[in-house]
């Protein structure tokens, strides 16, 4: 991966911050896309962000993402993207303002929406197990 460890866990760190707990679901993920990006800082790295994220309001986090998402590969974008929604979705529930989050993470990426859709269209039918808060 092209995009600097602690660029995407700026991204990850505000996926963690939409529902205020980095559990241990979230550790699992993130220590497994640490093997498989072959990035051993990330875990340490996530940690970091969160404690520099937790205390910020919501606009002081965009503005953070904002500067993030100018750090991340072009190419890699939509992978990013992709990351944060599984992030999000590793305790298997999806809720309403985490869907909320994910456009805005598009947005900030610079992922036109109807791409994003496409992402989290794709998400939701290939994971049999999640629960969608209605």
């Amino acid at each position: 991966m092209k995009t600097s460890s602690k660029t995407l866990s700026s991204f990850l760190s505000a996926a963690v911050w939409a529902d205020g707990e980095y559990d241990e679901f979230e550790k699992e993920f993130v220590a497994q896309v640490g093997e498989i990006l072959e990035v051993k800082t990330l875990c340490s790295d996530l940690e970091s962000a969160i404690k520099a994220t937790e205390k910020m309001t919501e606009d002081e986090l965009s503005s953070c993402l904002e500067e993030a998402a100018k750090q991340v590969d072009p190419e890699e974008k939509e992978g990013v993207l992709t990351l944060c929604l599984q992030m999000m979705c590793a305790d298997a529930f999806l809720a309403n303002d985490e869907v909320e989050n994910f456009f805005a993470f598009a947005e900030i990426l610079g992922v036109d929406e109807s791409t994003a859709s496409s992402i989290l269209d794709e998400f939701v039918d290939e994971e049999e197990d999640l629960i969608i808060e209605e």
